[in-house]
């Protein structure tokens, strides 16, 4: 689970947090190299239940960025969010903001 407060991006398995209407995930990438940051979709749509695309957001090297509140598409059935990332070997910092 993702702490309230900044602490370190769980590069192996992802981070997860309780997903709310005005929840934002900031990441700060201290890394040489850019970041993919993806929010996994568990949902499906229409009788054929095809799979909603995955939220993905790039952080560039060295840079920070505030993510977009998420829709309720990327809440899985126990409420929470959960998060991977990919590029970065160390150096990132992620925390839970309302906004």
């Amino acid at each position: 689970m993702l702490p309230d407060a900044a602490g370190a991006a769980q590069l192996t398995d992802g981070n997860s947090f309780p997903w709310a209407a005005r929840r934002h995930l900031y990441v700060k990438n201290a890394a040489a190299t850019p970041l993919t940051v993806t929010v996994q979709t568990p949902g499906t749509v229409g009788p054929q239940a095809l799979a909603i695309a995955d939220a993905v957001f790039t952080v560039a090297a060295g840079k920070e960025r505030i993510l977009p509140a998420l829709g309720g598409e990327v809440r899985r059935s126990d409420g929470t969010v959960w998060v991977d990332y990919a590029g970065a070997a160390a150096s990132v910092t992620v925390a839970v903001l309302d906004l």
